[in-house]
């Protein structure tokens, strides 16, 4: 009886994270994104790429995010951009 109890934890415990989106977009990121299990929760953007000195919640962020040298064009749903296009 022991055994099914924990393993009943066990599952309930594992299972939420198994159907989190975070594992369900795993890899799905545009061409001008890469992955990360930890990043910066503030980007860049086109209307703040010379000034930006945004305070910035330094936890840990999982999704996609620009690589170097790319902004967002207007918010973090938008996609990536060079900065010299913005």
């Amino acid at each position: 009886m022991a055994y099914v109890r924990i393993s009943f934890i066990v599952l309930a415990l594992f299972v939420p994270l198994l159907i989190d989106c975070r594992f369900i977009n795993y890899g799905i990121c545009r061409p001008d994104e890469s992955y990360s299990l930890c990043s910066t929760q503030c980007e860049q953007t086109c209307a703040d790429k010379d000034t930006w000195q945004q305070p910035c919640n330094h936890m840990c962020a999982i999704g996609c995010f620009c690589i170097d040298g790319y902004v967002r064009q207007s918010d973090k749903n938008s996609p990536c951009i060079k900065k010299s296009e913005c």
